[in-house]
């Protein structure tokens, strides 16, 4: 866990492993995002090394126990990003297979480099998603192109996962940096709003109803006011 000013940044980091998850990262994963959901504006998933994640770690889990419980640790952890009050932003670099597809679509902002692919391959293996991510993948694709995907178990592209809507925006590393310092990510408050946003709820269309008026009584949309107003 490191931070870009006010986002926290949750970094997969077992490159030897194609950052696979084993255990230990799926408990370091949820202990982090816990953490992050207590104090960051934003949350950003990225990896180390040439592949985003590979999806669970198939040889630490061969023993159907340790294997459930990190599908359930996994999917807990994925149920709190899709669900965050803060804007939850991944960025694959290289390949996101399996489980390693399924937390990159749970972001909320979904980004990757020009040469980044996705590959829902559990049915290689004859399982589902088994962390939570088809639903998440359908709310992006739709029904049938998820069923497809899952189905066919075959590799998307950056360009391809774009023009279905897997992927939002593909970017450079250096325009990726510049999306981080924007302020509706730097800023709690806005973040927040914002994400509260999107919410049709009745619940969450009071809270974002609320979000609002706060900032509209806040300094910084005073001065924002301002200079617009001088322009």
């Amino acid at each position: 866990m490191e931070r870009a000013g006010n986002i926290v940044v949750l970094r997969l980091s077992r490159p030897e492993a194609r950052n696979a998850v084993d255990p230990e990262m799926s408990r370091v994963l949820r202990q982090a995002t816990e953490s992050a959901l207590e104090n960051a504006s934003a949350i950003c998933l990225r990896a180390d090394g040439t592949a985003f994640c590979a999806g669970g770690d198939l040889v630490a889990l061969q023993d159907d126990h340790v294997a459930l419980a990190v599908m359930d640790e996994m999917r807990g952890t994925l149920d709190l990003l899709r669900s965050s009050p803060v804007p939850v932003i991944a960025y694959v670099e290289g390949l996101a297979l399996g489980g390693g597809a399924e937390i990159a679509a749970s972001a909320h902002l979904l980004c990757c480099t020009p040469g980044a692919s996705f590959q829902f391959v559990q049915a290689n293996l004859h399982l589902s998603p088994g962390w939570g991510g088809g639903g998440a993948l359908v709310q992006r694709v739709g029904r049938g192109r998820a069923l497809d995907l899952l189905l066919s178990a075959r590799r998307v592209g950056a360009a391809e996962a774009e023009a279905i809507g897997l992927v939002d925006r593909i970017l450079t590393p250096p325009m990726f940096e510049k999306l981080l310092e924007t302020s509706a990510l730097q800023d709690k408050a806005l973040g927040r709003a914002e994400v509260s946003a999107l919410r049709v709820d009745p619940q969450g269309r009071a809270q974002a109803a609320q979000e609002f008026a706060a900032l509209w009584r806040s300094a910084a949309h005073h001065e924002a006011m301002r200079r617009f107003l001088e322009r």
